[in-house]
């Protein structure tokens, strides 16, 4: 249920979370019900991909590590692998991924390390985002509803503090809101405007509508690596 506008994107998730009562969904919990059940399978994994990113460095440095690596993992939206069990695993293997798996990964590893920590769900519409959308995205968005953002909310030394690993350093160029550095122990920005839905969103059931959200994402994901080609070929 993380920006899910072209269809419900189903994740397992890697530990069973709580939510922090401040930002709980109030939306339909049958999702999260169902994540907490999931049989982990892969551990792992998790477990080899935890012990490449920490071996060997302090504890605040292994909390930066594996938020550096998992912000890094370029941001894509893959419909799919909606009903994957193993999408961390294929987001990781192919360099691509959104929001629930990027936090159901650092959930995990952040929780083997010992730290409590909380998924946090933030409804947001991507019309309210400080982004420069071409003109295409910005024609289509009317048709985008509420979608549903994901990060996720850690007890790090006594105080809860909001860990968003949504977007890569790239994406900084526009205007996407990318925590980059992370000092391992502060609060980072949300990746996403939270926008408070008052009523249901009709779009999410206009079949017109539905074809717009699958076009948008697809060049969505198109836009997002031009502007990694440009900002890899101007650091040359």
């Amino acid at each position: 249920m993380d920006h899910s506008f072209a269809g419900t994107i189903r994740m397992p998730s890697p530990v069973a979370l709580s939510l922090p009562k401040d930002m709980e969904y109030q939306g339909d919990t049958s999702e999260v019900k169902m994540l907490s059940q999931r049989n982990d399978r892969s551990d792992q994994f998790r477990k080899e991909l935890f012990t490449g990113w920490t071996s060997g460095i302090s504890t605040i440095e292994q909390r930066i590590s594996i938020f550096s690596h998992i912000r890094d993992i370029p941001y894509a939206i893959v419909p799919e692998w909606r009903d994957s069990e193993d999408v961390e695993r294929k987001m990781v293997t192919a360099n691509r991924g959104w929001c629930g798996p990027k936090h159901h990964l650092l959930a995990w590893m952040f929780q083997y390390l010992g730290i409590e920590i909380r998924f946090t769900f933030i409804p947001f519409r991507w019309q309210d985002q400080n982004v420069r959308y071409p003109e295409r995205l910005t024609e289509l968005l009317p048709y985008i509803p509420t979608s549903t953002h994901l990060c996720c909310t850690a007890l790090l030394n006594g105080t809860w503090q909001l860990l968003d690993a949504t977007w890569d350093p790239p994406l900084r160029k526009a205007g996407f809101l990318v925590n980059k550095p992370w000092d391992g122990m502060s609060e980072t920005t949300p990746a996403v405007v939270r926008f408070q839905p008052k009523n249901e969103d009709a779009t999410l059931y206009d079949v017109a509508s539905r074809e717009k959200r699958v076009e948008f994402v697809g060049l969505l994901n198109t836009w997002l690596e031009e502007i990694r080609t440009e900002t890899n070929q101007s650091e040359l």
